[in-house]
């Protein structure tokens, strides 16, 4: 049986108090602090000001207009999500969190602000098929995956496997669970890539700007056939520290490009 290296250790020690802490405090609702993301306030449960300083975040945060329709897949205990409902009372936020325990935080988070009148839950994964998936839940909330090999990273490790529905957000836009999007905004543990293929009419038709976080290549994540799948649609890709903004070109250049 191999041992951890001692920094290694440490850190998984560190981080498994960390989650420990994090979950009694949402299990009995004991403390929400105030968290701050530019000039933007929420309360949550969680510890410290998760993310409160991604560039994706504060781009989205940007570019929001009166009555927006954001949809955050990967919404985690709803940093996204909480910020942009704080920032525009007129926006819709779609929050999609496929982890059973990690939802029930981020209901925990809408309710505490009162946010249940513009943010709507779906208690799913997005991905490129209207399927039941096995979902791995890790000993590090935050790095449940589709791909175990994500949910085992930073010294983690499986500590159960779920089964949960995954949808296509063009099955739920083109039914009326989903409205159009004006943001997407995906952080999905790897499976970046399967989002977007189950996105294509959305991308196509409707035209969101997406917030495109980048993970290492554990998973079944490919970097390079994203980027090509974004450009076909005729999106341009502007780098950031987390991953990429994507601006939708005007439909006669999107046409012209093809």
């Amino acid at each position: 049986m191999s041992l951890l290296h001692p920094v290694s250790a440490a850190r998984h020690l560190a981080y498994s108090l960390h989650y420990a802490l994090v979950r009694a405090n949402y299990e009995r609702r004991l403390v929400a602090t105030k968290k701050h993301v530019g000039r933007t306030s929420f309360r949550s449960y969680e510890l410290y000001n998760r993310h409160g300083n991604d560039v994706l975040l504060q781009a989205l945060l940007l570019g929001l207009d009166d009555g927006d329709v954001v949809v955050d897949v990967g919404a985690n205990t709803g940093t996204y999500t909480l910020a942009v409902a704080a920032s525009e009372p007129s926006a819709r936020v779609v929050a999609v969190e496929p982890h059973p325990g990690v939802v029930d935080q981020l209901r925990a988070n809408v309710e505490v602000n009162d946010f249940d009148d513009r943010v709507d839950l779906l208690d799913c994964g997005l991905g490129e098929a209207d399927e039941s998936r096995a979902f791995h839940l890790s000993s590090y909330d935050e790095l449940g995956s589709f791909s175990r090999d994500h949910a085992s990273a930073w010294a983690a490790r499986v500590v159960d496997t779920a089964s949960v529905s995954m949808r296509r957000l063009d099955s739920l836009v083109d039914s009326g669970t989903v409205p159009p999007p004006d943001h997407l905004k995906v952080d999905v543990e790897g499976f970046g890539l399967n989002v977007l293929r189950g996105a294509e009419a959305v991308l196509g038709e409707h035209r969101p700007t997406v917030y495109f976080e980048l993970h290492d290549a554990r998973g079944s994540h490919d970097e390079a056939a994203a980027k090509a799948l974004l450009r076909e649609a005729g999106y341009e890709l502007v780098p950031v520290r987390e991953g990429w903004v994507c601006e939708p070109r005007a439909r006669t250049d999107a046409t012209q490009s093809g």
